[in-house]
């Protein structure tokens, strides 16, 4: 596939978010061709979006145009929120009859992804972030800028990591949590699924499945459901 056809099919459309995918994806991957595909109706999108000149950018609105793609399609998930993206991926999927393997990793260049570390699909790490060595990435997840993911650390599946968030070595995070920006993790913890974590908490005990928790040093408050 050259450089000039090279496109992406892009799953949501998350107005400000968008540029960052697709800038990670034009620096990292060469893409310079994309096609939106709405799952909702979205609104004044140019206030939130600024695609580049050299930027081949279709919006198709919901079940308007849902062509039938091949293995050799590749796609990613434009929305960050953890259940919005959750539910957007197993929408677009039925409606699409999409292989998990074909949702592709947007790693920027200047990211750093240790050799060792193990990484599923759908990644997607912005800039001034660092995976180390051994670390074990689920499926879907979001790192954000300037993040930091521990050695033998392991993420679960729809996880997100928001900007400058410190995670330590052997930390276990479970599937569809969403770390706050600036979060700190000591080492050996583990936090459980579908939680949420705070901005700027410090977390220096076990956190359960299932609940929101914040604070220095995070506290459980409440459940998550």
């Amino acid at each position: 596939m050259t450089k000039e056809n090279k496109t992406l099919q892009v799953l949501g459309c998350l107005p400000m978010a968008l540029n960052i995918l697709l800038e990670i994806a034009n620096e990292a991957n060469d893409f310079n061709t994309f096609n939106i595909y709405k799952n909702v109706s979205v609104d004044e999108i140019q206030e939130a979006f600024e695609p580049q000149k050299n930027w081949n950018v279709t919006l198709f609105e919901p079940m308007e145009k849902y062509e039938t793609f091949t293995k050799n399609d590749v796609f990613a998930i434009s929305v960050v929120g953890v259940k919005s993206k959750v539910s957007v991926y197993h929408w677009f999927k039925e409606k699409m009859n999409i292989d998990n393997s074909q949702l592709i990793n947007l790693i920027h260049p200047k990211a750093f992804v240790s050799k060792s570390a193990k990484l599923n699909y759908g990644l997607q790490v912005e800039p001034q972030s660092t995976i180390a060595a051994c670390a074990s990435i689920g499926f879907g997840v979001n790192i954000k800028r300037n993040s930091s993911i521990g050695h033998h650390s392991e993420i679960g599946d729809f996880a997100t990591i928001n900007p400058g968030a410190t995670i330590s070595s052997y930390v276990k995070i479970g599937k569809k949590t969403m770390i706050g920006s600036g979060v700190s993790v000591k080492n050996n913890i583990k936090i459980g699924e579908n939680c949420i974590i705070g901005v700027g908490s410090v977390v220096v005990k076990d956190i359960p499945s299932n609940t929101i928790a914040y604070g220095n040093p995070c506290k459980v408050y409440k459940q998550n459901t």
